[in-house]
């Protein structure tokens, strides 16, 4: 196998002098406007860096903690666009003394990158735990409404739970192969099969409690819409980005074509996050749970991706989670500019504010799969990726959760449709929020329409050859 890629990606230190920067400038004197200019200037010039060559690293074991190949750069470029989205979606809608909003904004989003890049178990962990703690302080942000309080304590209880299970199975996982590094989960061991299984099985729930995939999902609907808007929006999308990003390297070096190491745990968890996030948000009157539903049927759809490898297979999910991410990000930036998160009060919005309707409706018709938006395509790659795999039961619930998210994605519409309640005076949107919610929604439909060139770049990115090629180099 030819040497892993290693050196430093440029955007980590970028973000690093960033969230240095912002903290002096905390010290000097408090300023919205300066916090939000700092964090958006560090966010951009750390995408402009992506394709710049990696910064030499010290050798050693440090050497490979990180791994700057194409699909960090894809996935770094995902979540530092959705976190510059979330700046501007937090925009005068964090209280006073906002500017340490900023500042964890900027930590999680350091913390998302090392999880994309990771590959050694301490990278992982590292990332892992810097993004978990600075969402922590987001869900809490707005201390004087219970349910941001209730929230909090719910993220923080399982999200240690989830952690102190991760790092049990990763110890296990060292036990095993006596290394840190992301090595296939193997079935035996020179102890047995029992302490090999223990591992795989325990890095598994602790991921899978992170992704919020069934049946580790029942804290995300409660944390999401305790939480402010934006954040709501960077658990759904940055989060999930990363955290998959992570779960597709860990398992880089698994034949996942056949059945074995964990491909039927794999399966089941896609089976049930695709009907039973789907079923969760059919019932959802508040706009945040339906989309924190949405959210885990989506996780869903991406491991059918990931358990499609091929020619299609993480192309495929590497195309998905560009459609996702603008889709979410968009549909949360309509919620944050209505300020509205109940479906009744978007009730008659085509006849109150039509321009801000028909931006939720591309949003919604995108998360549904329907064309021309670009969910469309994206839900149509991966189906393509499992027809090829012959993943025949996981395609049956993707296309039964499909028609499930139809009913509650158009019902929203529908009451779009209606007529407006008479007694309703609508919120004012922002001027950089309509931008944000015009620039999205034009986004979603363009690469519907055209989307032959993200589908060159993802194929540019991810060749078709096996997982374990594509991020970690070619095998002799």
């Amino acid at each position: 196998m030819t040497p892993l890629p290693s050196g430093l990606p440029p955007c980590l230190p970028i973000l690093g002098g960033g969230i240095a920067l912002l903290m002096l400038c905390i010290a000097w004197r408090r300023s919205e406007a300066r916090a939000i200019v700092v964090a958006l200037a560090t966010l951009l010039l750390a995408f402009a860096s992506l394709w710049r060559p990696a910064l030499p690293w010290p050798g050693g074991p440090a050497a490979t903690l990180l791994v700057p190949d194409g699909w960090f750069t894809y996935i770094a470029g995902l979540i530092l666009l959705s976190s510059a989205a979330t700046v501007i979606m937090a925009w005068r809608g964090t209280g006073t003394q906002a500017d340490e909003f900023y500042l964890l904004l900027l930590l999680g989003t350091l913390g998302a990158l090392v999880m994309a890049g990771s590959a050694d178990m301490v990278a992982l962990f590292l990332g892992l735990e810097t993004l978990s703690l600075s969402l922590l302080g987001l869900i809490a942000w707005h201390r004087t409404q219970p349910t941001a309080d209730e929230a909090a304590i719910k993220y923080l209880v399982l999200s240690g739970l989830s952690s102190a299970i991760l790092l049990f199975g990763l110890a296990l996982s060292y036990a095993t192969t006596g290394s840190l590094r992301f090595a296939a989960p193997v079935p035996t061991g020179p102890d047995g099969p029992a302490i090999p299984l223990a591992a795989t099985a325990l890095i598994l729930t602790g991921l899978f409690f992170k992704l919020s995939a069934v049946p580790f999902h029942t804290w995300l609907p409660d944390v999401m819409e305790g939480a402010p808007t934006p954040v709501a929006a960077f658990i759904a999308v940055v989060s999930k980005i990363a955290l998959f990003a992570a779960l597709a390297r860990y398992f880089a070096g698994a034949d996942l074509a056949h059945p074995g190491t964990a491909t039927a745990e794999l399966a089941i968890v896609a089976v049930l996050s695709m009907l039973g996030g789907n079923l969760l948000a059919l019932g959802q009157t508040n706009l945040k749970r339906l989309l924190a539903g949405s959210s885990i049927a989506h996780v869903g759809y991406l491991l059918l991706a990931l358990l499609s490898p091929g020619p299609f297979g993480l192309a495929s999910a590497a195309f998905y989670l560009a459609a996702y991410a603008i889709a979410t990000t968009g549909a949360f930036a309509a919620i944050r500019g209505a300020d509205l998160s109940d479906i009744a009060g978007w009730r008659g919005m085509f006849r109150r504010r039509p321009a801000l309707a028909l931006a939720m409706a591309i949003m919604l018709v995108s998360l549904a799969g329907i064309p021309p938006a670009v969910g469309f395509f994206a839900k149509t790659y991966i189906v393509i990726a499992g027809v090829s795999a012959q993943r025949i039961v996981l395609l049956g619930a993707l296309i039964a959760g499909s028609i499930i998210g139809l009913y509650y994605y158009l019902n929203i519409v529908r009451a779009m449709m209606e007529s407006a309640p008479e007694d309703h005076h609508p919120a004012r949107t922002l001027p950089a929020h309509a931008a944000l919610i015009a620039a999205l929604a034009i986004v979603t439909l363009a690469a519907g329409i055209f989307p032959e060139t993200l589908v060159r770049q993802t194929r540019a990115l991810l060749p078709p050859a096996p997982a374990h090629d594509i991020l970690y180099g070619e095998r002799t």
